[in-house]
């Protein structure tokens, strides 16, 4: 896999170009299977199109949760990282359908349309549809579908983690979090310009000072508004990927 595990090239970093993209693998040692994994280059439109011209014979693997669960992480992303002012009430920016950052949030969980624009450049054998249920509840079986599908034997993968990887936390002080925050970003792009692992190593240590806290839970009536929205969204998901979501229900 890339370092760091998400580049984000193929949505908001592509204009840092091809050689950046292929600093995050100068760790390649003749893997057969090379790789990375981010989040937000499903919903991007241009992403597609993108990798269809650099990498027309990749394999794309796509892990759909739960929109609704999906949306209030990202939210939680959001706040944690700064973008959303400390403080921010669910309910309240949710609700607010004029913030374009809710706009973004809700799109991102639109999972039907995103899959429909990704089969306009690839074959549908290229594509590969997991739900994150499966995923959580037997992590080995889907990572053997995983690796039989980029051509991997299975008996030779590594043991699986633990420790549930990326999860999201907020900041224990608004505060410090914003200030060093400010600082990081200051210097962010010129040092992943020349050391992206210096830049993860960094971020991942900041992360370790800073997001100490953990998030509440989803309110019920935050959860059925947010269900409503996405009733079409699962019934068409479900079409796209030949798949059952019911349980999001």
């Amino acid at each position: 896999m890339s370092r760091p595990k998400e580049t984000e090239f193929f949505n908001w970093r592509f204009d840092r170009g091809w050689k950046w993209f292929e600093s995050n693998f100068a760790h390649h040692n003749g893997e057969s299977a090379v790789g990375e994994a981010s989040t937000r280059t499903m919903p991007t439109p241009e992403a597609p199109e993108r990798i269809c011209e650099r990498l027309p014979d990749v394999k794309l693997v796509f892990v759909l949760r739960n929109p609704v669960d999906r949306a209030y992480s990202a939210f939680w992303f959001y706040l944690s990282t700064g973008i959303l002012p400390a403080g921010t009430d669910f309910g309240t920016f949710i609700r607010n359908e004029g913030h374009p950052l809710r706009h973004e949030i809700i799109q991102y969980g639109e999972y039907h349309k995103h899959l429909k624009r990704f089969k306009m450049y690839f074959d549908e054998d290229q594509l590969l549809i997991l739900r994150y249920r499966d995923l959580r509840e037997d992590a080995r079986m889907l990572v053997e579908r995983v690796d039989r599908f980029i051509g991997v034997d299975p008996n030779e993968h590594p043991e699986l983690p633990v420790k549930r990887q990326n999860v999201t936390q907020h900041p224990s002080s608004p505060t410090a979090f914003s200030w060093a925050k400010g600082v990081w970003k200051g210097v962010e792009h010129r040092i992943e310009s020349v050391a992206p692992k210096v830049a993860y190593t960094l971020r991942s240590k900041g992360k370790q000072i800073f997001l100490r806290g953990s998030r509440p839970k989803l309110t019920n009536a935050d959860k059925q508004y947010l269900q409503k929205i996405y009733q079409p969204t699962i019934r068409r998901t479900e079409l796209e990927a030949e798949l059952d979501f019911s349980h999001w229900n």
